[in-house]
């Protein structure tokens, strides 16, 4: 396998540069590290990236565990438009 950073939530996929057209070998191939126990058939959502690189496409890989901040508020908009200062002709000198 390719060298790439490892981290917890994370992994990588790479072109299959083995697979012959015809076969049933996998077009990509990596992994991830777990960022916590995975039991059999827990659903894991995943976010990827492809990315091109000198050895062909990589296909980079995270844990899609974003939550929404239950403490968020939108902010208030203006009650009222802001009020603008109309042009003056009379100010330009010719």
């Amino acid at each position: 396998m390719k060298q790439h950073k490892q981290e917890p939530g994370k992994g990588v996929l790479y072109m299959n540069d083995k697979r012959k057209e015809g076969n049933k070998q996998p077009h990509y191939k990596g992994g991830f590290t777990a960022s916590k126990d995975i039991a059999a058939g827990e659903w894991v959502k995943m976010a990827a990236w492809k990315y091109p690189t000198q050895v062909g496409d990589l296909i980079s890989l995270a844990e899609d565990n974003f939550q929404p901040d239950p403490n968020y508020q939108k902010p208030k908009e203006l009650s009222k438009p802001r009020e603008s200062k109309p042009f003056n002709d009379d100010e330009i000198p010719f």
